[in-house]
């Protein structure tokens, strides 16, 4: 079985050995050195799977996937820009290839410190935060209490206070999964065939209990509330027809793409590549400045 993945230069061996106390599974093996693994992450009683890449002095990007979703949703991001910085995404519990939560909990808090046990281990520290669907209340909760260690968030589609997520949340197992299909089917219209291909692919592997929660933390929670407590630069991506949260700070920008459906990262990929590198180069220009001073 392949594990996490990882780019040259990037050490695993000590990152898995710190978190094995706790954890109720063990690592797999060391694999072979191949640069191009994917890797298990092992985090307690579980792990998480994800790509870890890249090399450079430039700011450290992680990207977190929403409902139903998996790392490789962010595959033309991490391909895009892993030349010059480290680039991290993973599947989030009850997602992918991740473990399963234990006592199945899957609540924004066991999601908000999954995220802070992955960045603690790897020490990326400061970092940006790109959040895709209801990943964005997972970056945006992580941001507003640690917003020494995250210089920047990029949210890409954000859902906040929808309705229909709520309504879905909330059905029996037997009407939840059609629901959900149902739901997503309209998301994904637009779409280009290979993104909806992969799109059913991964919400018809996610395990229920993760997708769940998932849509009732995204009805819930105040995104703009965390918002307006982070100091941080925020910009928001979202695709033609998709709704952005509000109030919003005057601060935040908002940036409409010209094209695609739900899954911007996949369908819009060089739009989408393009506003992060016009975000992300002031930050990585006051990150230099700061070490030169430093």
């Amino acid at each position: 079985m392949r594990h996490w993945k990882t780019g040259t230069g990037v050490r695993l061996g000590a990152l898995v050995a710190a978190l094995l106390a706790g954890c109720g599974h063990a690592p797999p093996a060391p694999g072979s050195g191949d640069q191009g693994e994917e890797r298990r992450l092992a985090v307690a009683n579980g792990w998480l799977l994800g790509s870890s890449l890249g090399l450079g002095r430039a700011l450290p990007v992680v990207f977190m996937h929403g409902v139903g979703g998996n790392h490789h949703f962010f595959d033309p991001q991490l391909s895009e820009f892993r030349s010059s910085r480290r680039v991290l995404a993973f599947d989030q519990r009850g997602c992918g290839g991740s473990a399963d939560a234990p006592g199945g909990n899957y609540d924004l808090e066991t999601r908000v410190r999954d995220l802070g046990i992955v960045l603690d281990a790897v020490q990326l520290d400061p970092v940006v935060l790109v959040g895709h669907g209801t990943g964005v209340q997972v970056v945006v909760r992580y941001a507003e209490r640690n917003p020494a260690r995250v210089v920047g968030l990029a949210l890409i589609n954000p859902v906040s206070g929808n309705a229909e997520a709520a309504r879905i949340a909330d059905l029996p197992e037997p009407e939840f999964r059609a629901a959900i299909d149902r739901w997503l089917g309209t998301l994904v219209e637009g779409a280009r065939p290979e993104t909806r291909e992969k799109v059913l692919a991964s919400v018809g592997g996610a395990r229920v209990p993760a997708m769940r929660a998932m849509l009732a933390d995204a009805a819930a929670t105040d995104l703009s509330g965390s918002l307006a407590a982070y100091p941080g630069p925020v910009l928001i991506l979202a695709a033609p027809g998709e709704p952005v949260p509000g109030p919003l700070p005057p601060s935040i920008k908002v940036r409409r793409l010209s094209a695609g459906s739900h899954w911007s990262t996949l369908d819009a990929a060089a739009e989408v590549n393009a506003a992060l590198w016009e975000f992300l180069r002031p930050l990585d220009a006051a990150a230099a400045e700061r070490r030169k001073s430093g």
